[in-house]
């Protein structure tokens, strides 16, 4: 005979299973409304499982007064715990975000490892080395389990950039942001190294994440020149490259005393500031990854692609950048960067280097006419800004060597060539290579042909 106390106990129990149940199809749906909804889900799940187990336990218990007292003190000392806990990220003394990445071992690469530089900004420490397998940029931004496949170095040479060693004199120098630095490849997978390979040439890659235009052109002054290269293949990038030059100036207005120190955070971002360092936070963000495998993390800017060999990847794709107009901003910022290219291309001329000035589309528009998306998908909806035609023409106009990558990647991406990493935003080995080849081809025709 079932008694009322074991049938509280399986109701409670199967009210358990039921949450979790739901809370996992949310997770494996592709659509953004369920996408949105599973973490506030798997919130109510956690929440929800610990009242359940108390009320199974207080039905279960001979003296269910004893038993709800305990419930309640232990509820309360875990609260009392955990303000304790998050006492110290509220005044900003602990940040367990930090000391999450720590505990798990979850590298997420070089990307923040700068130290401070009155010229330009920042820099990479000399002589500075770090191995591992990063998380990719996506997996940082959407909580994804998601780690390079394989072990990757990363070295700097005495001068901060990403070279074997300091070079006293390069035939080629590249400049540009993480892309050409080589964020999410080991040492031996860049541009400059594999150009290196194809030419035979000394080849400097004088790249740093983060950099903009403006401190570019400080590298082309002070590191590239005394190289006496006989070309510089100078690289853009549409996805972020105008911010990276407001950062910069802003950065510098502070350093020179142009502008006042900002003024108090408001409540928002003080808040926002706070959820990163919370403890709370970071359980729950490190659940949410152990828990993947059950109640995926989802991100809804995804699409497939077919490779040449048939393979299906996963392309995730940022949302930053492929649904952007251009606005008053952006036209400043393009003016200035316009600005500090032509003072680049004089430089160039008066040493008689040939300057060539090649544009990094952002993955999206490479592979979007090739991929598939899942229904409801903001994707089908994103539509990449004419950025690129504005900075060709200007190119154009200024006498400026423009060399756009886009079509000769969309090419190869149509023959099903892999050029960007699929879980993050930046080219993967196959990607840098292709870069390389394409350098190379300029270098043999710009050239190469007047040394013979």
């Amino acid at each position: 005979m079932v008694t009322a106390r074991t049938s509280s106990i399986v109701m409670w129990l199967l009210s358990i299973a039921v949450v979790w149940i739901v809370t996992a199809q949310l997770g494996h749906r592709l659509e953004p409304w369920a996408i949105q909804l599973t973490n506030p889900a798997f919130a109510v799940s956690l929440g929800w499982t610990y009242v359940a187990a108390w009320c199974v336990a207080v039905a279960a218990a001979k003296k269910r007064r004893l038993a709800i007292v305990r419930a309640v003190a232990v509820t309360l000392s875990l609260v009392l715990c955990l303000l304790i806990l998050e006492a110290p990220a509220a005044i900003g003394l602990l940040d367990y975000g930090r000391l999450r990445g720590t505990i798990t071992a979850a590298w997420s690469g070089p990307e923040a490892e700068f130290i401070g530089d009155h010229e330009f900004s920042f820099r990479r420490p000399a002589n500075a080395h770090w191995s591992g397998r990063p998380r990719s940029n996506m997996a940082q931004l959407f909580n994804l389990p998601i780690r390079a496949s394989y072990q990757q170095s990363f070295s700097i040479d005495s001068h901060g950039f990403r070279n074997p060693a300091a070079l006293d004199r390069a035939d080629i120098a590249l400049i540009g942001d993480s892309y050409i630095e080589g964020a999410y490849v080991s040492d031996e997978e860049t541009v400059g190294v594999r150009l290196h390979e194809l030419t035979g040439r000394a080849v400097a890659d004088l790249g740093v994440s983060g950099y903009g235009t403006e401190q570019e052109l400080k590298v082309l002054e002070r590191f590239a020149l005394p190289l006496k290269p006989k070309m510089v293949a100078w690289f853009f990038f549409e996805g972020n490259d105008l911010d990276d030059d407001q950062s910069y100036d802003n950065a510098m207005a502070y350093e020179h005393g142009v502008r006042a120190p900002e003024t108090k955070k408001s409540l928002s971002v003080r808040w926002r500031e706070f959820v990163n360092r919370s403890f709370t936070e970071n359980v729950f963000m490190q659940a949410r990854q152990w828990s993947d495998p059950l109640v995926p993390n989802g991100i809804d800017s995804f699409g497939w692609f077919r490779d040449a060999g048939g393979m299906v990847h996963q392309l995730y794709f940022f949302d930053f950048y492929a649904k952007r107009t251009i606005g008053e901003y952006e036209l400043h910022r393009l003016e200035i960067t316009r600005t500090t290219l032509i003072q680049a291309a004089e430089i160039a001329r008066q040493h008689g280097i040939n300057l060539l000035v090649y544009y990094i589309p952002i993955k999206f528009r490479v592979y979007a006419d090739l991929c598939t998306f899942p229904p409801g998908s903001p994707c089908r909806q994103w539509q990449p800004w004419d950025l690129e035609v504005r900075f060709a023409a200007f190119c154009k106009e200024a006498g400026i060597h423009f060399v756009s990558l886009t079509e000769p990647m969309r090419r190869a991406a149509s023959a099903g060539a892999v050029l960007y990493a699929p879980e993050d935003s930046h080219w993967n080995a196959e990607g840098h290579a292709f870069v390389a080849k394409e350098v190379a081809a300029a270098w043999n025709s710009e050239v190469s042909s007047l040394e013979k």
